[in-house]
């Protein structure tokens, strides 16, 4: 199992974190994705060819 480590964010970073947790009413951990292996189509990827709709 590889290790994944937590990002360090700034405190701009943590105040919108902190807001957004208020707002949809769950815990966030921010991960430090340069640490991490590439996981599919389960990670986030921005890719201007997909459109998002609702399935």
């Amino acid at each position: 199992m590889e290790e994944s480590k937590f990002a360090q964010l700034d405190h701009t970073q943590l105040e919108k974190i902190n807001e957004l947790e208020k707002q949809i009413g769950v815990t966030l951990v921010a991960y430090d994705a340069s640490t991490m292996p590439n996981q599919g189509s389960g990670s986030l990827e921005t890719d201007s060819n997909q459109q998002n709709h609702p399935s």
